[in-house]
């Protein structure tokens, strides 16, 4: 069967232009996909706690010395993938109780610090509201002063569970509001905080 020139051109140009066009499909198409944006994020701020764990004083401790309130600080590093589950490393302050001790003339105070070093992980309920929950230890200090002082540290198994909102003023910076419950059940210590915290997007990926 005999087929014209300008058919075999057409058919010829007509598959050269299906390759190319295949061809330049599979080199665009990843190159078209959004890339994924990773961020560290710090997480950097204080407030206040309140202890609400029951305190056992010795027959020298002076019940009505007990401060349950007292300055609270938070330092978290968060790392924001491009999913809603995050994953970081917490630490900080809290200073959970004090009271003062007596003993006839002799007077003294008892302190009790905790530092949390946890693993933690968040995730966003609705918009500007995260949820944080961590797992790790508390460094338990203890400072006895009464004559001469006598410090002690232990560690303690421990968790916290924080629910944040935030307002960004910007695309790498925002504050936000928390209130946070800490955990350190292992010696049963336990305290309420409300921090009021910093956010710095420092890293993009």
């Amino acid at each position: 069967m005999y087929i014209s020139k300008p058919k075999i051109l057409t058919v010829a140009t007509l598959a050269i232009l299906s390759v190319n066009f295949l061809y330049a499909q599979t080199i665009v198409k990843p190159d078209t996909i959004i890339p994924r944006q990773h961020y560290f994020v710090l997480h950097i701020g204080g407030g206040f706690s309140t202890y609400i764990a029951p305190i056992n004083i010795s027959s020298i401790g002076l019940p009505n010395s007990i401060k349950r309130n007292s300055a609270a600080f938070t330092a978290r590093l968060m790392w924001y993938p491009n999913h809603k589950l995050r994953l970081g490393f917490e630490t900080g302050y809290a200073n959970f109780y004090s009271y003062k001790v007596s003993n006839g003339n002799k007077k003294g105070s008892v302190n009790l610090n905790a530092i949390p070093l946890l693993i933690v992980w968040s995730m966003p309920i609705v918009k500007r509201v995260n949820i944080f929950a961590g797992f790790g230890s508390y460094i338990l200090a203890s400072q006895l002063n009464y004559n001469g002082i006598v410090n002690a540290s232990i560690f303690s198994l421990g968790s916290n569970i924080a629910l944040s909102y935030t307002i960004e003023f910007s695309k790498r910076a925002g504050i936000a509001a928390e209130a946070k419950w800490m955990n350190a059940f292992e010696t049963k210590d336990a305290a309420l905080s409300l921090q009021v915290q910093l956010i710095w997007k420092f890293i993009q990926l």
